[in-house]
């Protein structure tokens, strides 16, 4: 698969995790990034067993478009597979890091 930064994404990563050298969360993303890159679409990322420990999941409600991972306690990175909703698992093969929340993490 392949993976595209958001302009806000960008900007986000640099003001909350890199000038604030948060080692720990720099090194889950890219590892959340690498196993993203070595799944063919997204039918195998969800599949993958992997994707329990970074905690990759759906979100419902009006953000039933998005999965979010699990960077940190409190910082979720928000991602959107490049396509129409419903999403067919199988044809996917981009997936946009859109933007890190660090305010608050519910339900969807």
């Amino acid at each position: 698969m392949r993976i595209i930064k958001s302009k806000q994404f960008l900007k986000e990563y640099k003001k909350k995790i890199e000038y604030k050298h948060k080692t720990q969360i720099i090194d889950k993303m890219s590892k959340i990034e690498s196993l993203i890159n070595d799944s063919e679409n997204l039918q195998s990322l969800l599949l993958n067993p992997l994707r329990l420990i970074y905690d990759i999941e759906k979100k419902e409600g009006n953000l039933k478009e998005i999965y979010t991972a699990k960077l940190d306690g409190k910082i979720r990175l928000y991602m959107k597979p490049d396509g129409e909703y419903p999403y067919n698992s199988i044809e996917i093969t981009e997936i946009e890091f859109l933007k890190i929340d660090d305010k608050h993490y519910g339900e969807g």
